[in-house]
């Protein structure tokens, strides 16, 4: 970054471009320009920590510099190393260049708690760097197999006279490890994965089971042709006359197949005073059923609106409902009666009655079947 702005940069902003033979993130100009002055951010970054190093470029536009060097690279103040490591510190400055012949520029190191320059051996070791036509200069420390006895403050100097010093300093130590902060973290990440989890695994769950309820359900509405719109337990009774005798045992048959029905068929003949005397045997039943043949010509006479009303209210014991189905050889329109449940139940027992499939199991049942409430 060049003054909080990521690199590359255009040329009104800075000259400086990366160096491809560079393994690192170093940059660099052939041509310095006013223009680069600045403060320039290398960024290191992994999953867990940030660190930034900033350096302030200056420009000066003279030929020749007097004034006390200028430091180029700013040490950290603390350098992280664990014993056995080999430990490399660097500093640099800038000193110019003054055409005398007495003017010299010198760079040392110094550990504090020793108070002497340290000059290379087998423990240290100094390598100088003098770029920039001779004004840049710098020089490493490396500290060969860290001990105990090699940590603390050490002191670079940078003089260009011997009145004229920059010094920096930085501490070497141990690093200390936050175990606590990083297992928070790794609490953190789990709780995270687990919570995204399970959301996953819910939605999963909630579209599977809509699915299958949908699937369920249209299952169930496709097969179960005599279902009202309430589940519960429904006790059923079917009357039906000799002519009618294998539809009363189809459909008792399919109505027992399903859960919610308990059938019991009851073969009887009919006369308008045995009906009379028959409607104790309709108590404790939600539908009585009545199967009748139409050449009959006493049951011909309960489709009267007059008998059948008598016939429902006056002798019949009070239940949900109450149900006629009647096989006639005479058509009737039933079209102007109201849709309620039970004629639309009643709809889907007729057309289930009146099927190709229950016609050849009951050849006998060629007569038409009308449905009178």
């Amino acid at each position: 970054f060049k003054d909080n702005r990521p690199y590359p940069w255009p040329g009104d902003v800075s000259s400086f471009i990366l160096n491809p033979e560079s393994a690192n993130q170093t940059i660099y100009t052939r041509s310095l320009t006013s223009s680069d002055h600045g403060v320039y951010t290398c960024q290191l970054a992994n999953q867990t920590n940030i660190v930034k190093h900033s350096m302030k470029l200056v420009t000066f536009d003279v030929k020749s510099y007097w004034e006390d060097p200028l430091p180029t690279y700013e040490m950290a103040n603390v350098h992280y190393a664990q014993p056995g490591e080999l430990v490399r510190l660097y500093c640099e400055g800038f000193v110019g260049k003054v055409g005398l012949p007495d003017a010299v520029n010198t760079i040392t190191w110094k550990k504090i708690s020793e108070k002497q320059t340290i000059v290379s051996n087998d423990k240290y070791r100094i390598e100088e760097v003098i770029r920039e036509n001779d004004q840049v200069l710098g020089a490493f420390l490396f500290i060969n197999k860290i001990q105990e006895t090699d940590y603390g403050q050490y002191m670079c100097s940078i003089s260009n006279t011997d009145d004229q010093i920059v010094q920096q300093f930085t501490n070497i130590t141990k690093p200390v490890f936050n175990y606590e902060q990083s297992d928070k973290k790794v609490q953190r990440d789990l709780k995270l994965i687990i919570f995204v989890m399970i959301a996953l695994i819910s939605i999963v769950w909630k579209r599977w089971w809509f699915y299958l309820t949908y699937q369920k359900l249209k299952k169930k509405f496709e097969s179960d042709k005599y279902a009202l719109s309430e589940k519960t337990i429904y006790n059923v009774i079917v009357f039906y006359d000799e002519a009618n005798k294998e539809n009363a045992q189809y459909l008792v048959e399919n109505m027992e197949h399903r859960d919610n029905y308990i059938t019991k068929k009851y073969h009887i003949d009919y006369d308008e005073d045995l009906i009379k005397t028959q409607t104790d045997l309709v108590k404790g039943f939600d539908f009585a059923v009545y199967l009748l043949s139409s050449d009959d010509k006493i049951t011909s006479s309960l489709m009267k609106k007059s008998l059948q009303t008598s016939f429902v209210y006056n002798n019949a014991t009070p239940k949900k409902f109450i149900i006629c189905l009647c096989t006639l050889y005479v058509s009737q329109d039933c079209s102007n009666m109201p849709m309620t449940p039970t004629k639309s139940w009643c709809d889907r027992v007729l057309a289930d009655l009146r099927s190709d499939e229950h016609t050849k199991q009951n050849k006998n049942a060629s007569n038409k079947l009308m449905r009178v409430v």
